[in-house]
């Protein structure tokens, strides 16, 4: 599959039938997308049928297998979207980056995406059987997202927000990794769901990396 293809959750407009503004409905390969990543995100990447997705998103099988012959190719869009996604959350520069805020609105926009495609750090095993060509993409897309995210890093430094040696910058930068990759399996262990507390509560442990490092906030 191409780089990024996945990534275009195209609409068709439907106009009202009483002349109102049209409203755009998602055509049916994004309609499969956004249920997929809904069900995959609910139960599990592994345990989602074709079939179970197909009832879901309104239509037939056999319509679900034009567009995704095998579900392989289906967790392949999926993660293409979030690569797609990943690379502008990870790429996006704070406009000020010595403000006392830059720093967490970003880590959180990051957190924030992790949520929404949780499946994919939570299952990342299963996902590799179904889907084996999404291992290099996985390791890529590590690289470069660390690499984006240093120079944001890099520039809160410059600014004198972060004060931090450059060696031990890119530990941070490793550590912080780690936490925002594992700390879903680590909640897990107890064998429960997640929620959104729990996303609060994986932020916490990013946030207090960074914590001995941030400049003090400049006094009103």
């Amino acid at each position: 599959m191409p780089r990024g293809e996945g990534r275009r959750f195209d609409f068709d407009v439907e106009a009202s039938p009483e002349a109102g503004p049209a409203v755009p409905i998602p055509d049916t390969r994004t309609r499969i997308l956004a249920v997929s990543l809904a069900l995959f995100n609910a139960r599990g990447l592994g345990r989602v049928t074709t079939a179970e997705i197909a009832a879901a998103a309104g239509i037939r099988e056999g319509n679900l297998q034009y567009h995704f012959p095998r579900k392989s190719g289906l967790i392949e869009a999926v993660f293409a979207a979030f690569e797609a996604e990943a690379l502008a959350v990870a790429g996006r520069m704070p406009a000020d980056p010595a403000a006392p805020e830059a720093l967490l609105c970003y880590q959180r926009a990051w957190f924030d995406l992790i949520w929404r495609y949780r499946c994919i750090y939570r299952d990342g095993i299963a996902m590799v059987d179904i889907a084996p060509a999404l291992r290099p993409r996985i390791h890529a897309l590590r690289a470069e997202t660390q690499a984006l995210a240093r120079g944001v890093f890099e520039a809160a430094v410059r600014a004198g927000r972060l004060r931090i040696a450059p060696e031990a910058l890119g530990r941070l930068i490793d550590n912080a990794w780690i936490v925002s990759s594992h700390w879903m399996n680590h909640r897990l262990q107890g064998g429960t769901t997640l929620t959104e507390a729990d996303l609060d509560w994986g932020f916490a442990q990013l946030r207090d990396l960074f914590a001995p490092y941030l400049a003090p906030d400049s006094p009103d």
